[in-house]
């Protein structure tokens, strides 16, 4: 089994500090940032009043300020998103030149403890992530951002702007309460009354999976079948493999996509076993 490093150039972050920055942040996302220890990473997500999702990202925990690790085609609407409810909160926002560096293994499994790296926080398969200032001396082979997104593909996990169009989804759907993205304890965010009366009434009409073709995957936004009936869409795809959302009514229905047999490969939905 190999281990890789990935530079993600995909990826930006940004800088939450200031004495107010705990109260800040914990009324906006949808992860409780009340109590994170210093070094801790967390998944969190800022949605719109009416819960749709806008932006998804990791945060770390310092001992004096938060980083979020944001896609970077987003970084500067988040700032600006953030900046806007700032308002009279005495926190500093900024953006910093600091790269996101992940470890990973290409058959999903998780990568043993390494100095200065954490976990990453949705799935064990992701690896282990890092915020450095300049290149890092691991002796691993490097390994392509396209090679790490097959990987996260593969197993399922949907992130950033490409896999979920800002303001037109909604969270649940794609999994953001399986990848530890939402804590429904926490009390009021941005979005929250809608995502928790979803939660509470656990009857998603659509949710996403992983899937497998023969062939090369169909690209994202082709439409999944059941005959003549419309049953979902691939959100992303790499190679054989995909992440489709699926209604949950047609699951178990033999589909199709592009002349193509969809099969259900795994994902962050499926049924866990013993």
């Amino acid at each position: 089994m190999s281990i890789f490093q990935t530079h993600l150039t995909d990826r930006q972050v940004l800088q939450i500090s200031g004495p107010e920055r705990v109260d800040f942040l914990q009324n906006l996302v949808t992860q409780n940032v009340a109590n994170l220890r210093e070094g801790a990473c967390v998944m969190a997500a800022l949605l719109t009043p009416q819960g749709k999702l806008l932006h998804d990202f990791l945060i770390f925990a310092e001992n004096d300020c938060f980083y979020l690790d944001c896609d970077a085609s987003q970084a500067d609407g988040l700032f600006k998103k953030l900046s806007m409810y700032k308002l009279r909160a005495d926190v500093n926002l900024s953006q910093t030149p600091l790269r996101v560096i992940s470890l990973w293994q290409e058959d999903g499994f998780a990568c043993p403890p390494t100095a200065d790296f954490v976990e990453d926080p949705r799935h064990e398969g992701l690896g282990l992530r890092a915020l450095v200032e300049a290149e890092i001396a691991v002796s691993l082979p490097h390994a392509s951002l396209e090679a790490w997104h097959a990987n996260r593909i593969r197993l399922g996990i949907a992130q950033g702007p490409l896999d979920m169009v800002p303001g037109t989804v909604f969270p649940l759907d794609y999994g953001l309460a399986q990848i530890h993205g939402v804590d429904f304890q926490k009390g009021c965010f941005i979005g929250q009354e809608v995502t928790s009366r979803v939660h509470r009434k656990g009857n998603l009409k659509k949710k996403i999976h992983a899937v497998q073709f023969d062939q090369q995957a169909p690209k994202a936004g082709s439409e999944i079948t059941n005959g003549a009936r419309p049953c979902g869409e691939i959100v992303a795809a790499h190679g054989p493999h995909a992440i489709a959302l699926i209604r949950e009514d047609a699951r178990e229905e033999p589909l199709t996509c592009d002349g193509q047999t969809v099969t259900i490969s795994g994902g962050i939905f499926a049924p866990q076993t013993a």
